[in-house]
């Protein structure tokens, strides 16, 4: 699994297909930050359809759908009744996944919570529960706040324009 981060979206990259059970790790983990596949007032997730539109679906559901699906889908994920993050899900050949976090619109403090995540991978040495990332980039400016447990064994590639890939 990868994750880059931008201003206006964080994507992970991973190899491989990611089944439901694992999908839910992934939004677990997500909640804990405060970020739910389930709308707080109506008890439902939100799917968005190819004109954007929203279909209500139990939460359940949509993990299920997207933990199947081979084509494209959107999906909402909520850090308020009225302020969302949409998750785009694809898969690219040969067999990689990608969930892009489009960030734009939110707030700077909004922002900071849908990438609680990433910061909590990279700066507090947390891994997620589910598939752990085989690479992580990030801006070359914040290997210095990486602690040193976190980076042990890991390799550093200067990717160049201040990225950086911490390889384990």
């Amino acid at each position: 699994m990868l994750a880059v981060a931008a201003k206006t979206y964080l994507a992970w990259y991973r190899d491989g297909r990611m089944d439901e059970s694992a999908l839910r790790s992934v939004t677990g983990l997500l909640a804990e930050s405060g970020m739910s596949v389930e709308h707080p007032e109506l008890g439902c997730g939100m799917l968005l359809d190819v004109e954007g539109e929203q279909v209500k679906l139990p939460s359940g559901r949509i993990l299920e759908l997207v933990g199947l699906s081979v084509a494209p889908l959107f999906m909402q994920l909520w850090l308020s009744a009225d302020t969302d993050v949409v998750c785009h899900v694809r898969y690219v050949v040969p067999d990689i996944q990608i969930l892009t976090f489009e960030l734009s619109g939110l707030s700077q403090e909004e922002c900071e919570r849908a990438e609680e995540d990433d910061d909590a991978l990279v700066l507090y040495g947390r891994l997620p529960c589910g598939p752990p990332p085989d690479q992580v980039r990030l801006p070359t400016a914040r290997l210095g706040a990486v602690p040193d447990d976190v980076l042990a064994g890991a390799e550093v590639t200067d990717l160049g324009n201040g990225l950086s890939a911490v390889s384990w």
